[in-house]
């Protein structure tokens, strides 16, 4: 992969990561297009997946500290909860325990923490079919076409009124169960968990937070799994240079670009979307028979 190439890819990432639409497809279909496989794909897939990380962290940075303050508040009140249960049990004593739950903040929270447990499970049991998934379009276009169907459905939701505190975990549990769903090549993240979130009833605006703050754990995972598998890599420093950029152009597009997108999926008809996708997967069954 070269320096031009790299870069392309990036910006495609870098746009896609945060849209309903699949951006691993994207990477996998441009990849085979140029003949981008085996461990240097995977190594520059892991640089995309930091710029993505970076991207959301920094534009929902009051978020993410508010979040970090909570789990720290969460890990306190649950010690203090056992040692008031043990102080209970030794003498008899009918002390209160504190509320975990209180504060929409802290609802929030507990909802992420409770989403990423499912969603680790299927992506750690998964991994070994998604890796045979990529080896093939057509499992790509696959998951391309059931996101249509999901892009399709969000239209016709009903809109919510539904915050954070609104929610049960059973909600969070069916998010989680979805996001690690959508590990499988052309499945789109964003569209799988807004669609969800859509159908539990959220407000629109809290919706496409939420799908964006659950995206941090799901990359978090994802880079896990992946570094796992790098092994021994051959890699030049022009190679390193060139993959680099293109994470780069990937942060850089998906920092500037994520804030509008976010605020445009607030209002945004999903149509044009499910029409893209629809498009990119014959194009991906076509291609996979004629190459």
């Amino acid at each position: 992969m070269d320096f031009l190439q790299a870069v392309f890819i990036g910006i495609v990432h870098g746009i896609t990561v945060f849209l309903p639409v699949s951006s691993s497809g994207h990477t996998s279909l441009i990849g085979s297009l140029w003949n981008i496989n085996g461990a240097e794909g995977l190594f520059f897939e892991v640089l995309l997946h930091v710029a993505a990380l970076i991207a959301v962290l920094f534009a929902f940075w009051k978020d993410v500290t508010k979040i970090a303050a909570e789990i720290i508040l969460i890990c306190m009140d649950v010690i203090t909860n056992i040692e008031i249960f043990i102080e209970n049990k030794r003498s008899g004593a009918d002390k209160r325990y504190q509320k975990i739950s209180g504060t929409n903040y802290r609802k929030l929270t507990l909802l992420l923490i409770v989403s990423a447990v499912p969603m680790a499970i299927i992506g750690f049991l998964s991994r070994r079919l998604v890796e045979i998934a990529f080896g093939s379009l057509l499992p790509l276009a696959v998951g391309m076409m059931i996101s249509v169907i999901l892009l399709l459905v969000m239209d016709y939701i009903a809109k919510g009124d539904k915050i954070p505190k609104d929610m049960t975990y059973d909600n969070a549990i069916w998010l989680g169960i979805c996001q690690g769903i959508s590990v499988f090549p052309g499945i789109s993240r964003t569209g799988i968990c807004l669609s969800v979130c859509l159908l539990c009833g959220l407000n629109r605006k809290v919706a496409v937070k939420f799908t964006f703050l659950m995206s941090i754990p799901a990359i978090c995972g994802a880079l896990i799994l992946e570094m796992g598998h790098l092994g021994d890599l051959a890699m030049t420093g022009r190679m390193f240079a060139s993959y680099f950029c293109g994470a780069l152009a990937a942060g850089i597009t998906g920092f500037f670009l994520i804030r509008y997108l976010a605020k445009y999926l607030q209002k945004a008809r999903f149509r044009g979307f499910a029409a893209y996708s629809f498009l990119l997967g014959v194009a991906a069954i076509v291609y996979n028979f004629l190459r």
